[in-house]
């Protein structure tokens, strides 16, 4: 409509229209500036229990209806109402965040670990030769085994825990591969063997020290048998079946039992034979005529069946009577075959085995060995012989 007017009004109205417009793109600006900060905010925020706290502030903040400001008021920044909350902490009610502890190790594997550190460990454990089978990220006993061989090899403290020092020296330069150690013969057991013949004939060397040695202490109790020495010991499989041959003569009455000699060393032999060498020449004797008096009863050193572990020398102890004439006597004669045990050198084999009797020396060769030998009336070394031939 054209008026007089009209143009005035086209104007008013284009002017509004462009007012308002602008209006729209500075809300529009303004909103999107907040929601900008805002986000900055949160991004920047540590993950302190303060800020944790900040953090649903602002969540709230973004969240919260657009609120119009009367004119001539300008509104807070985002930023702000984030802090001004009633949430918000004042820098007196701040906790106070403490230290982190450090971890004691970088690394720290252990039994029921898993995962992929396991799994290079037992990588690693495999390519120096400690661990066998799969590499499969579980640290069983098996890969604790391999961790505690590495750990020995390698000077460390071998507990079975991957620490930062062992995953070092793992994978560090001095790491060196396996060292195998020679497999020990299988132990079969005496009775099951040949007996072993140790006389002047067949002596052993000064170093030689049999195996599985026990403490006899710690298998023959006192009210079976008294000791000699506190510390005296024996093959374990000698020793045992002594207990349990002391401990059936104790059943059937005979009892009193004192073990006055068992194992000896090298050195030990050669101080019993001096000893003996001395007191004849004390007696008057020439050395060479000493020597020969003490071999009859003494072992030269290395030549004592004591030395074997297997021998021992059994006494009374309620009686001073010779040992021949007492009751632990007539039953060891009687019975001691059927524990594995001999008399080894009796008066009528001295021809054989070049010593007078001792009634008091008991060898342990097997229940098997020992009752052949009592049914065929033979000393150790007519046995072996026999056996020799019997083969």
């Amino acid at each position: 409509m054209r008026t007089r007017n009209g143009k005035s009004t086209g104007f008013l109205i284009s002017a509004l229209a462009l007012a308002a417009l602008a209006a729209f793109l500075w809300i529009f600006s303004a909103a999107k500036g907040r929601e900008y900060r805002a986000e900055a905010a949160v991004t920047a925020v540590p993950t302190s229990t303060v800020h944790a706290i900040n953090l649903v502030s602002a969540a709230a903040a973004l969240s919260a209806p657009e609120t119009h400001f009367p004119p001539g008021t300008q509104a807070p920044d985002a930023e702000e109402r984030l802090t001004a909350g009633p949430t918000a902490l004042t820098a007196a009610e701040t906790p106070v965040q403490p230290n982190a502890t450090p971890a004691p190790t970088a690394v720290y594997l252990a039994s029921g670990s898993a995962g992929e550190g396991v799994r290079t460990l037992q990588q690693r454990l495999k390519d120096l030769g400690f661990l066998e089978g799969e590499a499969d990220g579980q640290f069983g006993r098996a890969t604790k085994a391999a961790v505690v061989l590495f750990q020995k090899q390698h000077g460390l403290d071998a507990d079975g825990i991957v620490g930062e020092k062992t995953w070092r020296t793992l994978f560090g330069d001095s790491a060196h591969t396996v060292v195998v150690t020679p497999t020990p013969a299988a132990f079969h057991g005496v009775a099951e063997s040949v007996p072993v013949l140790v006389n002047k004939q067949h002596p052993v060397g000064s170093d030689f020290e049999p195996e599985h040695l026990v403490y006899i202490a710690d298998v023959i109790p006192p009210d079976v048998a008294v000791l000699a020495d506190k510390k005296a010991q024996g093959v374990s499989e000698a020793v045992y079946a002594l207990k349990t041959m002391l401990e059936a003569a104790i059943a059937d009455g005979v009892g009193h039992w004192k073990i006055r000699e068992a194992y000896r060393t090298y050195d030990a032999q050669k101080r019993i034979f001096n000893n003996y060498v001395s007191k004849y020449m004390e007696d008057g004797r020439s050395r060479s005529s000493a020597i020969s008096a003490t071999r009859l009863t003494v072992a030269d050193p290395g030549t004592s069946e004591h030395h074997t572990g297997l021998a021992f020398d059994l006494n009374a102890s309620n009686t001073s009577d010779a040992f021949v004439d007492t009751a632990q006597y007539v039953w060891l004669v009687k019975n001691c075959w059927e524990y594995g045990f001999v008399i080894r050198y009796t008066d009528e084999k001295e021809d054989v085995t070049g010593f007078l009797g001792e009634e008091w020396h008991y060898r342990y060769v097997g229940v098997e060995h020992a009752r052949r030998m009592h049914e065929k009336g033979m000393c150790l070394e007519e046995y072996l012989e026999w056996l020799g031939a019997a083969e």
